[in-house]
């Protein structure tokens, strides 16, 4: 895990500047969805569905130029900013797909727990299989568009590459989720000035897209990783 963690440290460090100015659109795009999403008196409610559908667009789309980042810094060839959001924007649709689809059981089981339904029951299971599947479709991203796969391939080919990392996956998830976490508490904390509320608010997401872009190449790292394991076996 030491030998990950270092890596995604120098590759971060060396194109900080890049990863920084990627991260400028989607910060920006942050501020209509700040708005959208805002709950208000007589708002109506697909309003707040259609911020969330603005940041799952923005975070698909962020995802897949983090991708094409990763892979031309690995090798060393890496293009313009430009170029990669291009590349990111036409494989978004793919990708929000396979996230989907990777996250529909995990989806099912909050739409259970929050709706008066027959079904209740199932809540947990779904939810314990949500996990495990989202688990195993981490590197899902990483075979649809590196390596060409259709969502579906994805996730399978994510199934076998995942086989015996899962545990330092978990650790992965679980030290960017307290520390995403801490930033949005402090950064969604309500002061008297909406100004400063505002400010806080895109720092927060800024610093959120920067520890994303870490944790992915991390993710990365371990996805080259895979390959390795493969071929010791």
């Amino acid at each position: 895990m030491k030998e990950i963690l270092t890596f995604a440290a120098q590759l971060f460090r060396n194109n900080f500047k890049y990863v920084a100015l990627l991260s400028v659109p989607f910060t920006l795009l942050a501020f209509p969805s700040y708005f959208i999403a805002q709950t208000a008196e007589n708002r109506i409610g697909y309003i707040t569905v259609i911020g969330l559908i603005v940041y799952l667009v923005g975070f698909a789309m962020y995802l897949s130029s983090l991708i094409f980042f990763m892979s031309q810094a690995y090798q060393g060839k890496l293009q313009s900013i430009k170029s990669n959001l291009i590349n990111g924007l036409v494989y978004t649709p793919l990708l929000m797909v396979t996230l989907l689809v990777a996250n529909s059981p995990l989806i099912a089981g909050f739409v259970i727990m929050f709706t008066s339904t027959p079904f209740q029951f199932l809540t947990l299971p779904l939810l314990v299989l949500g996990i495990y599947v989202s688990l195993r479709s981490t590197f899902a991203p990483f075979h649809l568009i590196l390596e060409g796969h259709k969502p579906l391939g994805a996730i399978k080919s994510s199934f076998s590459s995942t086989k015996g990392q899962v545990s330092k996956i978990v650790k992965v998830v679980m030290m960017f989720y307290i520390a995403t976490t801490v930033v949005e508490v402090v950064s969604t904390s309500n002061a008297n000035i909406e100004l400063f509320n505002i400010l806080m608010f895109f720092l927060g997401v800024a610093v959120t897209l920067l520890m994303t872009a870490f944790q992915q190449i991390v993710v990365f790292k371990m996805y080259i990783s895979s390959f390795d394991n493969k071929k010791a076996e």
